[in-house]
């Protein structure tokens, strides 16, 4: 019993079609399927997961629109992860579409390094786009199917948590393994998420058993004065994931501490929405 990776992240938009707009402007998505609620689903045509839902979100959006955009440390399910071929272009390319992105840096990762840039999206959501190595990236099905490409499917979907031990128990529960937990602080981070020289992030990154896209990650902050903005009107709601048994899973997590909200969903860490479902024959 394990979840396996995630098929779909919700967005509630506080404009559907401008949001089309701004993700197929900056990361190249494709309109895979709209419904008559008003929701489009975004990914990439031969991707089966990694995809990204688009719909409605309610009347309070639009005050919430006129407010302070929460910050990248703000508690909540605040990022999304995206492979790039090439950071210059999606910098200029989320610049173009609306999106106020920070410069790419590289990092030392264990023995290698890694490039990346982080950048505010719309609706909320904040964009983490690492720079994908042939060879090294996790697995794509959108860079198997095409190489040349310029960005993948999902690669990720990034909750900013208070307690950080509590959250990657919590998916471990369920199956999820950590390849990575680790804090990162001082030159460069500071310039990859622009927080003080002297904070720190704590990232835990964590994949089911066949490492497929989209993955989960666990971040956490500390030097910062993060404020709770899990209640936002728009922003990630629900986090869809496949699992090889939906019923067992769903009892695990609850026994962890998830919340009950509909069939087949249940509320998790800092309140996003877990929905999990089979998987659908290729």
């Amino acid at each position: 019993m394990s979840l396996q990776y995630l098929r779909e992240v919700v967005v509630a938009s506080a404009d559907v079609a401008a949001s089309v707009r701004f993700h197929q402007e900056a990361f190249g998505l494709e309109v895979l399927d709209r419904d008559e609620q008003g929701g489009v689903l975004l990914g990439v045509a031969g991707a089966p997961a990694g995809h990204l839902r688009l719909v409605p979100a309610s009347t309070d959006a639009a005050t919430q629109t006129m407010a302070e955009p929460p910050a990248v440390w703000d508690l909540g399910a605040r990022l999304l992860g995206i492979y790039s071929h090439d950071l210059d272009a999606t910098h200029a390319a989320m610049a173009r579409a609306g999106g106020a992105p920070r410069p790419p840096v590289t990092y030392p990762y264990g023995a290698a390094s890694l490039s990346e840039l982080v950048g505010r999206g719309v609706d909320g959501t904040w964009w983490t786009v690492p720079l994908a190595v042939p060879g090294a990236h996790r697995p794509s099905a959108a860079y198997d199917a095409d190489a040349e490409r310029l960005h993948s499917e999902l690669h990720t979907a990034v909750l900013v948590v208070e307690d950080h031990d509590a959250a990657v128990a919590f998916f471990e529960a369920a199956g999820l393994t950590t390849l990575f937990d680790g804090a990162m602080t001082g030159d460069p981070f500071d310039q990859l998420v622009g927080m003080p020289l002297d904070a720190s992030l704590r990232l835990a990154f964590m994949v089911g058993p066949r490492h497929l896209p989209a993955r989960l990650e666990i971040m956490s902050f500390t030097g910062v004065p993060t404020v709770d903005r899990s209640a936002d009107a728009v922003g990630i709601r629900r986090l869809v994931f496949v699992s090889d048994d939906p019923a067992g899973t769903l009892e695990t997590l609850t026994g962890a501490g998830a919340q009950p909200v509909a069939e087949g969903v249940v509320r998790g860490p800092v309140g996003v929405e877990i929905e999990v479902v089979a998987e659908v024959p290729a």
